[in-house]
């Protein structure tokens, strides 16, 4: 009887296991359906460990206790308590979820701080169940895995501020009440979430520093006793695995000691064109058959990350890239704009300023949770346009839609590598944590490429501009233009040389002009240069701004319509024929002119078809069918049609 019920166990658990991801026969991680998978996303770092460097804090060891221990003492534990609950509560909610999704990527690595699960040894708590528990609700739903990473062990597994530790001791290697302790606490969570599939795996300990005599060795025989720990409730989950000295030194970790676990390596430093230095991890993973996972990377320019990712991928790597949410930073994929009250309680921390009120610093910090909130934030577009097109090194991509005559932002330039959309000589951090790092963007602030933007002194137009300008460096903007013909433009800069020069150009047709950029007596005192004229073809339209001779900041650039071919008269009308009509109706527009949008609407104002915000389209005409493409029903409907920012109505018949 016992055999027969070891059997059915044994059954049981193959059948369950099948809707995890886990290791396949290959040495790749598969989802149930052995089919392979490749983990793609990004890390929440500073939702459940806060790290200083993330909140701007230099003025005290901004470990995340520290952090926590100096709000206690300037807002008490009632209004600290609440604080924390709005942080954790907004700092991913479902539309981060669903956006993340909807961008294609489908892994979120979770560090956690033990103290979520216990407080004291052998005692244990729901409050992190209860935090990531809300958020696996809409993963379920939005079939988005979540790893849950163990950034801050008992004791700290090193002496730096990602670990909690006080600076001066890892913990974790000198007490064996502590590693006992972390056992425990994974065989708690492993307990908790045996049965759910849409948690990828345990990212065991995160970045470890061995010290204190606790070796590589001991090192590997602590990881098997997590194991065990973690077996003995959970047959199901993935188990990912770091090196040594911050995740990359697997001395004694091989073999591996699971049939389901990856090793799981970091990485932030080397160019991006350097390849050479993933073979060993590859080597590992070929003669162990075991997977490969990137837990976390970047903190480098969009540029950066495009190759690395492809790297990754080309290699059946997965990753985590970190990080999803930043104070202020423009490396992660979402921004967010520090609030002017939270600066104050910064100016404190960083004593820069000596007194501040308990009423400051709660509505300091309450703003920061509100500006958490994924509507608050500013998106990276160009990371995710890096790690989402495979063309972002080939051609460049707008990096908003638009139309010309308008005023263009200079800080609006395509989204693409480096020598692709624009070229700078210093595009990368290759050499992050060392004495020769150095920011790509020397202004810090609204993109993550190698151009300089900085935050514009200017009441009239773009609040940003790029600077620090130097000779052969340039930009493309894809603008489209509806009426072709003769355009004036001039550009908005500022500067104390008198020798600036800079070339605007349209390869494409062999157009170009060289202008002059005035003294204006500051790189913050603001000017428009003296107007030239260049003709520009009809269609979309790739405008090239070249540095000849530097020195100087560039904010706007001002497009303006002179003389056009085929351009509309004010008192143009679009008119439809046939109409009445049964089957298609056509436009009349004349030739040479581009359409930009085309709207059907109905007599209740419902959207019928919508061909969306285009360049260049060329199908003027309505064949009579929704967006369904099933026929529309008999009736009166109305056209809205885009043309050079003017929009054109009519209204038309449909008679079956």
């Amino acid at each position: 009887m016992r055999l027969k019920i070891q059997i059915l166990f044994f059954l049981f658990t193959i059948v369950h296991s099948q809707d995890f991801l886990h290791v396949g026969d290959n040495g790749k991680i598969v989802d149930g359906n052995n089919e392979p998978f490749l983990l793609r996303g990004f890390g929440l770092g500073g939702w459940l460990v806060q790290e200083g460097y993330m909140w701007g804090i230099g003025g005290f060891f901004a470990s995340h206790t520290n952090i926590k221990n100096e709000i206690l003492s300037l807002i008490g534990e009632e209004k600290t308590d609440q604080f924390y609950q709005i942080y954790h509560h907004n700092y991913i909610t479902e539309q981060d979820i669903a956006f993340i999704a909807d961008q294609g990527f489908n892994t979120l690595r979770i560090p956690f701080h033990y103290k979520f699960f216990s407080n004291e040894p052998w005692v244990f708590i729901n409050d992190g169940f209860e935090i990531i528990d809300r958020i696996l609700e809409w993963c379920r739903e939005y079939q988005i895995y979540l790893v849950l990473d163990m950034h801050c062990a008992p004791g700290a597994q090193s002496k730096d501020l990602p670990a909690d530790s006080d600076g001066i001791n890892a913990g974790l290697w000198t007490s064996a009440l502590n590693r006992n302790w972390a056992i425990d606490i994974w065989q708690h969570i492993a307990n908790y979430y045996a049965d759910e599939p849409w948690i990828a795996g345990y990212d065991l300990i995160n970045e470890p520093v061995l010290s204190d005599g606790f070796t590589s060795t001991d090192l590997r025989s602590f990881y098997i006793q997590i194991k065990t720990a973690i077996r003995m409730v959970d047959q199901n989950h993935l188990l990912f695995i770091e090196g040594n000295w911050y995740g990359n030194d697997f001395t004694s970790l091989t073999p591996p000691f699971d049939n389901n676990m990856g090793y799981s390596f970091h990485h932030y430093v080397g160019p991006s064109h350097q390849t050479s230095w993933v073979n060993n991890y590859l080597s590992m993973s070929d003669e162990y058959n075991v997977p490969l996972w990137v837990g976390e990377f970047g903190e480098n320019s969009n540029h950066w990350f495009h190759y690395k990712v492809n790297l990754f991928e080309q290699n059946d790597i997965g990753w985590s890239s970190w990080n999803y949410k930043h104070n202020g930073s423009i490396t992660p994929v979402m921004r967010v704009e520090v609030p002017e009250s939270f600066k104050l309680i910064l100016n404190y921390w960083n004593n820069t300023i000596q007194t501040i009120t308990a009423e400051q610093v709660e509505t300091g910090l309450m703003d920061l949770a509100d500006a958490y909130l994924f509507e608050n934030c500013t998106q990276n577009k160009g990371l995710l346009h890096a790690s989402t097109h495979p063309d972002f090194e080939i051609v460049s991509s707008p990096y908003e839609a638009v139309t010309i005559p308008t005023v263009l932002e200079a800080v609006h330039y395509d989204m693409g590598a480096n020598g692709v959309a624009y070229f700078d000589y210093t595009f990368e951090d290759p050499a992050k944590f060392s004495g020769d790092s150095k920011p790509w963007n020397n202004g810090w602030t609204y993109r993550n490429d190698g151009v300089d933007i900085q935050t514009a002194q200017d009441t009239e137009g773009s609040p940003y501009n790029v600077g620090w300008m130097e000779n052969g460096e340039w930009m493309y903007y894809t603008v489209d233009a509806p009426v072709g013909g003769d355009y004036q433009v001039l550009c908005r800069v500022a500067s104390q040389n008198n020798n600036g020069l800079l070339a605007i150009s349209i390869p494409a047709q062999s157009q170009e002009i060289i202008m002059e950029i005035p003294n204006t007596g500051g790189y913050q005192t603001w000017a428009w240069t003296e107007p030239d004229t260049m003709e520009i073809d009809p269609g979309p339209v790739l405008i090239s701004m070249m540095v000849y001779s530097g020195g100087f900041n560039l904010k706007d650039i001002k497009i303006t319509l002179i003389s056009g071919n085929n351009t509309l008269s004010d008192n143009f009308k679009i008119l439809s024929y046939p109409n009445p009509f049964n089957s298609t109706t056509s436009f009349m527009i004349p030739d040479g002119v581009k359409i930009q949008q085309i709207k059907i609407i109905d007599v209740n104002g419902s959207i019928i078809q919508d061909t969306g915000t285009g360049t260049g389209l060329r199908n003027a005409f309505w064949n009579g069918r929704n967006e369904s493409d099933y026929p529309a029903v008999s009736g009166v409907y109305f056209y809205e049609i885009k043309i050079a920012n003017q929009i054109y109505n009519g209204k038309m018949t449909l008679i079956r």
